[in-house]
């Protein structure tokens, strides 16, 4: 369970946490993915294209992938990758609250780290279209370090051998690697951007990123 009077240190992710979901975004990141599925296939990008909207959006892009033929897991680190490899810099709008935020949070916990999926490269580049500085955060963990089998988090964990684990808070908009994996490592975990709560996850499922305002200010 989420309790806020333990959280002494804040981790964020970037993709879709610190910037919203909008079409033209997830259009640039179904490019990628049917590049993927055009190499899986051995097919040209408009069969693959086909084939992607044969199922999507009725069901999610991971599942897409699997109907496709796509074992489970490659299906969603495919779906991450094309999140945090395609090129979408170029679309991100700096919101001057979002920099308020992280600002405020700042003040209050001391310290808050950037812990993502995508490359150091990419990360500069996706900061600076939002108008983010790096040196906001006193840590950043890139996608050279896997979030997904728990490294990225045990570096964090790492970092701090004199707080408890529970005095970790990471921030994120998927379930299965910014909820369940933290979660296992006894970090305390908030989901943002959240369209539909899911019942059996008992920890703060918000609809954007400011509600963490009212949460943890």
């Amino acid at each position: 369970m989420f309790d806020k009077e333990k959280v002494k240190i804040i981790g964020f992710d970037l993709d879709q946490t610190l910037y919203p979901k909008s079409p033209v975004i997830d259009e640039e990141i179904q490019r990628y993915v049917h590049y993927k599925i055009s190499e899986f296939r051995k097919c040209s990008i408009e069969e693959a294209k086909t084939l992607f909207y044969s199922y999507y959006p009725g069901i999610s892009g991971r599942k897409t992938l699997i109907k496709l033929g796509f074992p489970e897991e490659i299906a969603g680190n495919v779906v991450q990758e094309a999140l945090e490899k395609a090129d979408i810099a170029k679309f991100l709008i700096p919101n001057p609250q979002v920099l308020k935020l992280l600002q405020d949070l700042k003040l209050k916990y001391q310290k808050i780290a950037l812990i993502t999926g995508s490359e150091i490269n990419i990360v500069r580049k996706k900061l600076e279209s939002l108008k983010l500085p790096l040196d906001l955060f006193y840590l950043v963990i890139t996608g050279e370090i896997s979030k997904s089998d728990g490294t990225a988090y045990k570096q964090w964990l790492d970092k701090h051998t004199e707080l408890k684990n529970y005095n970790f808070l990471y921030i994120g908009d998927r379930r299965t690697i910014d909820a369940d994996v933290p979660l296992s490592l006894g970090i305390q975990s908030i989901l943002v951007n959240v369209k539909e709560e899911e019942n059996d996850l008992d920890i703060p499922q918000l609809k954007n990123l400011f509600e963490l305002r009212q949460l943890l200010l």
